[in-house]
């Protein structure tokens, strides 16, 4: 009997939802055959088997959570005893001899996807937010609470759900304190602990009965849709926002762009500017290790640009963009684009990103405040482009104008940080700038 565990298949996941079984109890599959599809890091993944044999045991269901290193299939492959897969529980190296270590998984239209792949647009080797400790998951919902490894450990052999600790020690961090004086009281009970009115004992929420109104309809938050939920609502939780908008008149670029580069992506002089500023506020480009209290700034920037896949929103990232043109970080832009809504995006090419931008193109509205990237520290919303009448040198024009709205992390950027990066971004599109795409440009000129 062959247990094959969720394998590590990204740096930093701990955890993968089950999105849909491709055999059943019973099934035969054959070596390589495509076994489930999983959603980690906003991209789904196909996992193929790593022996022949007859399915025996499915332990969790589709939209049920696995914890890297649970057992995720049973298979029985013939062999005379039962043996553990050769997956280690968590991501340590597979034995190089056996042929049942789990393989790397494949992406969807993917045949395989390797680690990293020259040519690609490969994630930094770190990741954003520098881990001090391996991860150990203690229920679910522990993996967002602060503690060491040791803490972690003591707490899964007491029997403590760390999420539902608060911690004492710095920035809220849970303590081995914190762990042992909760092991010696008696358990408090919960919400869910609470009897509802006219029953003896509260039911699960599965069994709770619901008098909905009839044009109600009830779907699971799963897939990528819980993905964003959670990482959107860690992302609030953990960073002090601030929103800072500008109006820019873009006439000059607008004029210019449709002149000689009607080819290229309105987004990329945007990104462009943004990595020519981004060099005097280091700020803006940095992260918080929350377990150390410490700044880290970051010396490449790893461009994410919020795009629509076909499920929600996904932030494909741009590595090394400081050293892109605007050319090519349009190509970079259009091509994350088109993969995001095809569905083929990998998981390396979401994460490890140091900066964001979010656009809605046409549909980019007046105002907006988006949300941190955690563990980002800035994301530039990017509004629609409209033409208004403005005064220039006292004289009512139509100009074409829009507005640039950026949100940062308050605990290490104030106002006026995000003010004069902003106004950078204002000097650099509103002359047209782009010497690398409008010949003759070389600094800034008087508008238009």
């Amino acid at each position: 009997m062959y247990s094959f565990r969720l394998p590590d298949i990204g740096e930093g996941v701990i955890e993968a939802e089950v999105v849909d079984w491709k055999v059943a109890v019973g099934d035969e599959v054959g070596l390589d055959q495509i076994l489930v599809e999983l959603m980690t890091d906003k991209a789904n993944v196909e996992i193929p088997s790593p022996v022949a044999g007859r399915v025996t045991k499915l332990p969790f269901a589709e939209g049920e959570i696995v914890p890297v290193g649970e057992v995720l299939i049973e298979i029985d492959d013939g062999a005379s005893e039962s043996r553990p897969s050769a997956q280690p529980k968590r991501a340590a190296p597979p034995a190089p001899t056996t042929r049942a270590a789990a393989p790397a998984p494949t992406t969807r239209k993917v045949p395989s996807v390797p680690a990293t792949s020259p040519g690609a647009s490969a994630p930094p080797s770190m990741p954003s937010r520098p881990v001090s400790g391996q991860r150990a998951t203690v229920g679910h919902g522990a993996e967002s609470a602060r503690a060491v490894p040791a803490v972690r450990a003591l707490a899964e052999r007491l029997g403590i759900d760390l999420a539902t600790l608060s911690g004492s020690g710095p920035g809220g961090r849970v303590m081995r304190r914190d762990v042992e004086s909760a092991a010696s009281r008696p358990a408090a009970k919960t919400e869910t602990d609470a009897p509802i009115e006219g029953d003896q004992a509260a039911p699960t929420p599965e069994r709770i009965d619901r008098d909905d109104p009839g044009d109600w309809e009830r779907k699971p938050l799963r897939g990528i849709r819980r993905a964003i939920a959670r990482h959107m609502q860690e992302a609030r939780r953990r960073a002090a926002h601030f929103t800072y908008v500008e109006e820019l008149d873009v006439t000059l670029l607008m004029a210019e762009r449709a002149r000689t580069a009607a080819d290229l992506s309105p987004l990329a002089f945007i990104a462009n500017a943004v990595l020519r500023a981004l060099p005097s506020y280091p700020q803006l480009n940095a992260s918080i290790d929350d377990e150390s209290g410490e700044i880290i700034f970051k010396g490449r920037v790893h461009l994410g640009i919020a795009a629509a896949a076909r499920d929600g929103l996904v932030v494909p990232v741009i590595s090394n963009a400081q050293i892109l043109d605007t050319r090519s970080l349009s190509e970079q832009i259009t091509g994350m684009a088109e993969r995001a809504r095809e569905g083929t995006l990998v998981p390396a090419q979401l994460r490890g990103g140091t900066f964001t931008i979010s656009s809605l193109g046409k549909l980019g509205g007046i105002v907006s405040t988006p949300i941190v990237n955690h563990p980002e520290v800035a994301i530039l919303g990017v509004n629609a482009v409209r033409t208004l009448p403005r005064y220039v040198v006292d004289v009512l024009q139509p100009r074409d104008v829009m507005n640039l709205s950026i949100s940062v992390d308050h605990r290490i950027t104030d106002g006026q940080e995000a003010a004069l990066f902003v106004r950078d971004l204002a000097t650099i599109l509103e002359s047209a700038d782009f010497p690398d795409v409008f010949e003759g440009r070389t600094g800034v000129e008087e508008r238009i």
